[in-house]
């Protein structure tokens, strides 16, 4: 029925009609706690406090992309499993990036801008972050005014070293830990109590998004917030988001294209979908060719 809805108003609504449509998906009983983030999406504003928060990332992200020096290495490590077709590198391959790469992969400033009002809406007390690359979407998550503590992991010991660095400012609640995300969630969740916030980047295959997604199950909070990274980045990721979303566990999942947020009830009942795609502007599918390997040459 909601992609119905959307298909009689049009891929590309102007932002007068996209705020005439939020205001009927309230009515329609869209959760007020979301209200806040899809908003930004239509309008681009934020207060005084966000704006600060992502004049500061923004500039760290700058000075990254500036660094002069030969190109990261990154050594690739496919686990646990891989998507079917899509072309990857051999495990072990040397990925080299260069720091302009490193500080533009991951999200950018309207994204991270709506992981902070997620995280600050959801008044997420314990964060959970697989995949910090470079460390500025980690920024974002730890200055939300609740957070107490953000574990961010990295399986490249270079750029987590680049993410330390970055999250220097907030380092008093925001801890990067290098390794696979498999050795980390094993180290981390026993120590963690419940995860009020928790999101799933850094490896874009549907097999691994829902074996990371399985494994922090136990340990959400009522209540919590389940983000889903690239979860239009190829047609493996869509069938791995709809699997996701057919789940018993969550009150609400929303797709938002790039994004899916899914507030985990815990009940064993299957959450409302929403279907935003045309509210992010984010309606394709990507067909990637391969992994890493339009990202970075390999070395040799």
């Amino acid at each position: 029925m909601m992609l119905k809805a959307w298909k009689r108003i049009g891929t590309h609504l102007d932002r007068r009609k996209k705020a005439a449509f939020l205001g009927d998906l309230q009515r329609r009983g869209f959760p007020a706690a979301l209200v806040c983030p899809t908003t930004y999406l239509v309008t681009r504003r934020a207060d005084a406090q966000t704006v600060r928060v992502s004049a500061a990332a923004e500039a760290r992200r700058a000075e990254i992309a500036a660094t002069p020096g030969e190109p990261i290495e990154i050594i690739y490590s496919p686990k646990p499993g891989s998507a079917r077709n899509c072309e990857r590198p051999a495990e072990g391959a040397r990925l080299l990036f260069s720091y302009d790469r490193v500080a533009h992969t991951g999200k950018d400033a309207k994204w991270c801008t709506f992981l902070l009002l997620c995280a600050r809406e959801s008044r997420a007390r314990t964060v959970v972050e697989l995949g910090a690359c470079a460390g500025i979407s980690a920024y974002y998550l730890a200055s939300a005014p609740s957070v107490e503590r953000l574990v961010t992991v990295e399986g490249s010991a270079a750029l987590a070293a680049i993410a330390r660095e970055t999250l220097r400012p907030v380092a008093d609640r925001a801890d990067v830990h290098n390794g696979l995300f498999d050795d980390a969630l094993d180290r981390l969740l026993p120590g963690l109590g419940e995860v009020d916030f928790a999101y799933i980047d850094g490896h874009h295959e549907s097999v691994a998004t829902m074996h990371y997604f399985r494994r922090m199950k136990p340990r959400l909070a009522k209540g919590a917030w389940v983000l889903f990274d690239d979860i239009s980045w190829s047609s493996d990721m869509r069938d791995g988001w709809n699997a996701i979303v057919a789940m018993p566990g969550f009150s609400h999942c929303v797709d938002y294209g790039t994004v899916g947020v899914c507030l985990w009830s815990g009940e064993d009942t299957v959450g409302r979908v929403w279907d935003l795609r045309s509210i992010s502007g984010h309606t394709a599918i990507g067909s990637p060719h391969g992994w890493g390997l339009d990202a970075g040459s390999v070395a040799d």
